[in-house]
């Protein structure tokens, strides 16, 4: 899904397209590879691996050639099913009830048919190497949300191209083609595509937070970033979805532990008045 946020633009001599990359990239989602090897921290997934080595399953190879799974809700997330289908054709059966716990430990079923996860060289645990701080996998200047931080999406219909955007990336081209798949099945034309404005997404930061405060929505975005140096990374992104998060970065902006959205962007915006603010679509 595509979320807005506004990204407050640091006070440097760099190009702005420049500095709003450099800004937003500590928080790219990835792993190794994805993002510098620093920024990564093991993200363990052996509870949930645990959880679908000791569920019941049923298994049923539909004739379209994929598999039907039955059992422990999201538990089947960790099952690989490349590697359970070809079990049920060694067993040459099209249905299989199993609850793996039952004939093989934890690493047999790691192995033979979970998807792959990385072992912890010290704890032995399965997971993956993420960024703790990845809130994005792409993002466009204004994109889906074009001119709404000026307070006047005025465009209902087309497809946004933004010059400033995170570049290329593997999620970006499978949704364009996935978008292309369905238009050539349904014999559509692709929707017409409109430039995106830089000066249509940027905004002067006093000029939202006498928006915010006259109620205006356009001042209202579901995540905020501050700008590089003024917090400690892990509290320069503040968002209300799915919950308000980085409670204990409140206090740095005086407010409460209980403090609202509201009160988080108003802070945020009392603080960067002389700043200017981008808006940015972003998948996560």
């Amino acid at each position: 899904m595509f979320a807005l946020a506004y990204a407050i633009l640091p006070d440097t001599s760099a190009p702005p397209a420049e500095a709003l990359r450099a800004s937003l990239a500590r928080f790219q989602r990835g792993g190794p590879g994805d993002v510098p090897e620093d920024w990564l921290a093991f993200h363990d997934e052996t509870p949930g691996l645990r959880d679908a080595h000791e569920a019941a399953f049923t298994f049923e190879m539909l004739d379209t050639g994929g598999l039907r799974f039955g059992g422990l809700p999201n538990a089947h997330w960790y099952l690989d099913s490349t590697k359970i289908v070809g079990e049920m054709r060694r067993q040459d059966t099209r249905h299989w009830s199993v609850r793996f716990a039952d004939t093989i430990d934890l690493d047999a079923f790691a192995t033979h048919y979970a998807v792959t996860l990385a072992r912890h060289s010290v704890t032995g645990d399965y997971g993956q190497w993420l960024n703790p701080l990845g809130r994005w996998d792409w993002w466009d200047l204004g994109g889906r949300f074009d001119d709404r931080i000026v307070g006047d999406p005025r465009r209902g219909e087309g497809r946004g191209t933004a010059v400033i955007s995170s570049g290329e990336s593997r999620g970006r081209t499978v949704l364009a083609n996935i978008a292309r798949t369905f238009e050539d099945a349904l014999d559509q034309e692709p929707p017409p595509a409109f430039d995106v404005r830089s000066d249509r997404n940027v905004e002067l930061v006093a000029t939202l937070l006498a928006d915010l405060r006259a109620g205006r929505d356009s001042a209202r975005p579901g995540a905020l970033v501050r700008p590089p140096g003024s917090l400690e990374d892990r509290f320069r992104w503040f968002r209300t979805w799915p919950s308000l998060d980085l409670l204990d970065a409140l206090p740095v902006l005086g407010l409460a532990h209980d403090a609202d959205w509201l009160a988080v962007v108003d802070a945020v915006y009392t603080r960067f008045q002389d700043h200017w603010a981008a808006a940015i679509a972003f998948h996560l």
